[in-house]
């Protein structure tokens, strides 16, 4: 059952948010410290949600060299996160375990470490700065002198920007800050989004909710509640497939790219991206690659028992940059996709209000819009 949550149905909001995850929640946070009139509507469910396989990373390191806008926009949100941290513990009363301690991606081999080097360098080169090398093999013992690397290990990439953060005590915080901000949060099942009356209704399972402003925020439900404007949203579902491993002494108080321990102690492997639509099926040879990786770096995790194995769907736009924009024909509804729902969740909350409410994007993420496939928006 839908849990019932006392709403204005038949007032008008000044902006509904559909979809309640990190991506929905920060947006919504960041309206309402505006003073904005803002209802959030997450379906109850919790079978599809991308959260299903998301470590809890702030990663911006060693990634989209050729997409150098959305590297700088991750940066922008890594060293936005302790501020917003600090300001959603007080709103919430709760505590968010968090590492602003870097992070690392092991190397195994010099063919790989040389690999890793080149595209530092080129990825500093496109940005014009990046906090981050190679290091060899006595730098990365030095930095996790606990973990007894494999003899393949050569050295890791490393970014002081990067680290970890509880993506559900985070998606708590969220939640329990909104009403001390004045904004509604419904769990209900949306079923259908329509222009209505110069706004819009948004028709769910507890009743209609109208506002002037709308933000999709559901993730891969995207594709369906845009169709009023954007017939085929170009996103697709990304699958990850994780291990859980049983509870360690804390030994990462660096997180590690594809096996991070987790702040209660367990150890989470997992790096695979699979293209295979909506199949959130576990497959074993997946995810027996990805153990195999990890004793390859970490040898003791061969002695520990396996939890659990399971499977979800992240939302990839094709060209796997951020969507963030106004539908063709409506500028009063903002589109939001991500799969990087975690590391730009500080962005989400600073950054993009001000575009939601009818202003203009950040310089940074201008080219992140339908307008780059061909959408006039």
């Amino acid at each position: 059952m839908d849990k019932k949550t006392p709403s204005r149905k038949s007032g008008e909001r000044d902006v509904v948010i559909v979809g309640g995850g990190i991506s929905g929640a920060a947006l919504a946070f960041g309206l309402a410290g505006k003073g904005c009139k803002v209802t959030v509507l997450d379906a109850p469910t919790r079978t599809n949600m991308a959260s299903r396989t998301n470590v809890g990373l702030i990663w911006c390191q060693s990634k989209f060299l050729h997409l150098p806008e959305y590297a700088r926009w991750g940066f922008m949100s890594s060293r936005l996160f302790p501020e917003l941290v600090r300001e959603l513990e007080e709103i919430s009363g709760l505590r968010v375990p968090v590492n602003f301690t870097g992070g690392l991606i092991p190397v195994l081999g010099a063919e790989d470490f040389q690999k890793r080097a080149d595209y530092i360098v080129k990825l500093r080169e496109a940005l014009g700065e990046y906090r981050g090398a190679v290091i060899e093999r006595g730098e990365l013992e030095k930095k996790l002198p606990k973990i007894p690397f494999g003899p393949e290990v050569c050295g890791a990439a490393w970014c002081e920007e990067d680290g970890v953060i509880d993506p559900l005590a985070l998606l708590r915080a969220y939640r329990a800050a909104l009403p001390r901000l004045g904004a509604e949060y419904v769990e209900t099942m949306v079923l259908d989004v329509t222009p209505h009356a110069g706004g819009y209704r948004v028709t769910t399972r507890n009743g209609d909710y109208f506002c002037r402003r709308l933000v999709l925020a559901a993730g891969l439900a995207n594709r369906r509640f845009a169709r009023f404007a954007v017939p085929d949203l170009p996103v697709y579902p990304d699958k990850g497939q994780v291990l859980l491993v049983e509870r360690l002494p804390m030994v990462m108080p660096i997180p590690v790219l594809g096996a991070t321990q987790t702040f209660g102690g367990t150890v989470i492997i997992g790096f695979k991206h699979e293209r295979v639509g909506h199949d959130s099926g576990v497959v074993p040879a997946s995810v027996a690659t990805e153990g195999r990786w990890a004793m390859r770096v970490w040898p003791e995790l061969a002695k520990k028992r396996l939890i659990r194995t399971w499977s979800g769907l992240r939302v990839m736009p094709e060209d796997n940059m951020a969507i963030y924009s106004r539908l063709p024909g409506h500028p009063q509804v903002s589109l939001i996709n991500t799969h990087s729902a975690v590391t730009m969740a500080a962005a989400h909350s600073r950054l993009l209000p001000d575009f939601i409410l009818g202003g203009e994007l950040p310089e940074t993420a201008r080219g992140m819009t339908l307008k780059r496939f061909g959408f006039a928006c």
